[in-house]
């Protein structure tokens, strides 16, 4: 059975009477002489065939199905029981039978820290997965992007190079680097080169520490037709994406993309007209994350608009200046969902328009009325942000005289993570005001599917949900219990990880 199943794996890697090459065998009778003092050694007493049944357990367990097809499992590329390194870094007889099924190295995995992947075991990889489809990840130790590493570029650099000479076998190549400077330029090591299979090409850093500006190539190209997620430092972006020769009119399959790490000191910063005019050309774009960057020109808010971006979901995160308010006033549709991170909210002077709104780590001085005053959509989402407290729950409360002028008239769910400097008998109250001007003017409106309530005031909350907040009473509890349809309140702080922790396809949306 273990034959049939490796069988399927690797046809290859079998003869005509459905049994495993004899190289595998032939492993086998040449330690035969060296396994008599190893048979104390269980590890080095197992049987060939056992070992490819365990393997093959072992590479079933790090994939999983997508509508797509199967996958390599979302896995940290850094644990210590990563297949096949793991295993392949018990011994050599272990490492020489892995090495033959070319399956289990389709995820090539190059670390350029202190414990750098060596050239030698680099080319191995790319050799041992014979001619199939790759995902290539060249990254770090999660503890080792701190302190400096004046070696990193020049690893990378190796690195990309045997990369280069596989890129058309690529399906992923995910860079997760200390420096921008480290980081592949597309302008140059892919100049020219086609990569039919890629879908996904994330190029990420933690530190934008500068670099020489790149020297333009008149007829540059790329070609990846089938590139659906693109992640790009400013810099690369900017060589590749920007003025004429913008890469992103080419990409007719881009779904998402995110832009991110411009804050060297020395330069001025980047022109976020040019960046947006850039997305804009995008025929296909979806999801769009802009993250740490520092803008030299923000055009005045206003200015006529004459860029529309049309998008499903908005990721804006660590945004300079003016940014927030000039990028949500380009976006001409109303985004599904919109998330804002460490951004100057209180200068925002358009509203926000998605269904969806998170905020994340916003401090104390900001003033969330400013950007949701006037919004109109259903959720909203709170993570460790300082300025929700009693007053703005008072904002929401307020009506004007009439009770017809409410904040956020339309929001239906709460949802708050980490924020504490609010009063649960304030929330009370807001829910039972609301509730009330809700039931007063509801009516029926008769669509083509359903039914609905609309309601033209107020929207009643149906539904609250907080992790880390304040204290909150037994008869507080019961109260909401009874009152919403849907209710969670746990007062534990909520640890999340601030660095980039997924890495899917879709790491920014979750898809």
């Amino acid at each position: 059975m273990t034959n049939q199943v490796l069988l399927q794996v690797d046809p290859s890697n079998s003869s005509e009477d459905g049994c495993p090459d004899e190289t595998l065998f032939d492993i086998y009778h040449s330690t035969q002489a060296s396994w008599a003092a190893a048979t104390r050694n269980f590890i080095g007493a197992l049987p060939i065939e056992l070992l490819l049944a365990i393997f093959t357990h072992l590479y079933r367990s790090s994939r999983r199905l997508t509508r797509t097809g199967e996958i390599w499992r979302l896995d940290d590329p850094n644990l210590s029981s990563l297949f096949p390194y793991a295993p392949a870094a018990v011994c050599s007889m272990w490492r020489l039978v892995l090495s033959r099924i070319p399956e289990f190295w389709t995820r090539v995995v190059i670390r350029v820290d202190s414990q750098h992947t060596r050239s030698q075991d680099v080319r191995h990889y790319f050799e041992w997965s014979r001619n199939l489809h790759l995902d290539v990840i060249i990254t770090r130790h999660r503890d080792e992007f701190e302190g400096h590493d004046k070696r990193e570029k020049s690893k990378v650099v190796k690195a990309t190079r045997e990369l280069v000479r596989h890129i058309g076998r690529c399906r992923s190549i995910h860079f997760d680097v200390m420096y921008s400077s480290s980081l592949p330029s597309i302008l140059h090591d892919f100049h020219q080169r086609t990569a039919p299979h890629l879908h996904t090409l994330k190029l990420k850093c933690q530190v934008d520490d500068g670099g020489t500006p790149h020297r333009k190539l008149v007829h540059w190209s790329f070609h990846a037709p089938g590139l659906c997620h693109l992640y790009l430092d400013a810099r690369n972006f900017f060589d590749v994406c920007v003025d004429r020769n913008n890469w992103l009119r080419r990409l007719h399959t881009l779904s998402s993309l995110s832009v991110s790490r411009y804050r060297h000191f020395s330069d001025k910063g980047i022109d976020l007209y040019k960046l947006l005019r850039a997305i804009e050309e995008s025929p296909t774009l979806a999801y769009l994350e802009l993250k740490d960057l520092r803008f030299s020109r923000v055009r005045p808010w206003t200015t006529t608009n004459d860029i529309s971006i049309e998008l499903i979901s908005m990721n804006l995160e660590d945004l300079s200046g003016e940014a927030l308010s000039e990028i949500i006033g380009y976006v001409d549709s109303a985004p599904e969902t919109t998330r804002i991170s460490r951004c100057a909210i209180t200068t925002c002077h358009h509203s926000l328009i998605s269904n969806g709104i998170a905020f994340h780590d916003l401090s104390a001085d900001q003033d969330l009325m400013v950007p949701l005053a006037n919004w109109r959509g259903r959720t909203l989402s709170l993570v460790s942000c300082a300025c929700f407290h009693d007053d703005f729950l008072r904002d929401m409360i307020d009506g004007g005289p009439h009770d017809q002028s409410f904040a956020c008239k339309w929001v239906k769910e709460l949802y708050l993570v980490n924020c504490t400097k609010f009063s649960p008998r304030l929330l009370k109250t807001m829910v039972l005001k609301r509730r009330k001007l809700a039931r007063r003017s509801i009516f029926w409106r008769r669509d083509q599917e359903t039914l609905d309530w609309t309601f033209p005031n107020v929207a009643p909350i149906t539904l609250i949900s907080v992790d880390g907040g304040p204290a909150l009473s037994k008869e507080d509890r019961e109260w909401f219990d009874r009152n919403l349809g849907s209710f969670h309140w746990d007062e534990r702080k909520w640890f999340y990880p601030f660095r980039d922790c997924g890495d899917s396809d879709h790491d920014m949306y979750g898809g």
